[in-house]
């Protein structure tokens, strides 16, 4: 028993996050897979009555594609609704030195002007983006999917365990405060 491709966990996101998500923040996740396909660990998907074009878009949320032995793709999706983007948009993608069939863990940064990787609680890679607007403001009837991104999207994640956190920052006086962290998921199931 564990998280396989078919369940189903999501969630209205505003349980879980603010109506306007912040400007800076981290996402750190440890994990174990199970398949290393890969697939969502987490996604906020728009409603598919409310898109203008009838296509479920990824507001936010982070994949992890398996790139062979050794070697996996870990992408930060961050995609705004007001733009006229109707369609899910990478804001960073990262080569990680791990299939994940082993503990690992990894962290997101997401600054203004730049994001960060850290590897097992090393700093790993860093690239310079361009985002508009800086706080990214959900559909009001988004849901948060666990393990996916929707039955439209798919990406469906195979694990026997996750632990995945949300930090939010804010930068205020030229120093890092820190708001909340949320623990949007944790299982553990032996296989």
């Amino acid at each position: 028993m564990g998280m396989r491709p078919g369940s189903d966990i999501k969630s209205p996101y505003r349980l879980f996050l603010p109506d306007k998500f912040y400007s800076q923040f981290s996402i750190a996740f440890t994990l174990k897979l199970v398949d290393p396909t890969g697939g969502f660990l987490f996604a906020v998907v728009n409603p598919l009555e409310t898109s203008k074009y009838y296509f479920q878009v990824v507001e936010l949320g982070v994949s992890v594609t398996g790139l062979g032995p050794g070697q996996s793709n870990v992408s930060l999706l961050y995609t705004d609704l007001s733009t006229g983007l109707y369609t899910s948009q990478t804001l960073a993608s990262f080569r990680v030195p791990t299939s994940f069939t082993s503990w690992s863990s990894v962290g997101l940064t997401v600054r203004d002007d730049r994001v960060d990787i850290s590897f097992n609680c090393q700093p790993l890679d860093s690239i310079i983006v361009n985002r508009e607007p800086k706080e990214l403001i959900f559909d009001s009837a988004s849901t948060l999917y666990i393990g996916q991104a929707g039955p439209i999207v798919k990406g469906a994640l195979h694990v026997s365990t996750m632990f995945l956190f949300l930090t939010l920052f804010s930068y205020k006086n030229g120093q890092w405060i820190h708001v909340v962290t949320c623990n949007i998921f944790f299982f553990h199931i032996k296989l």
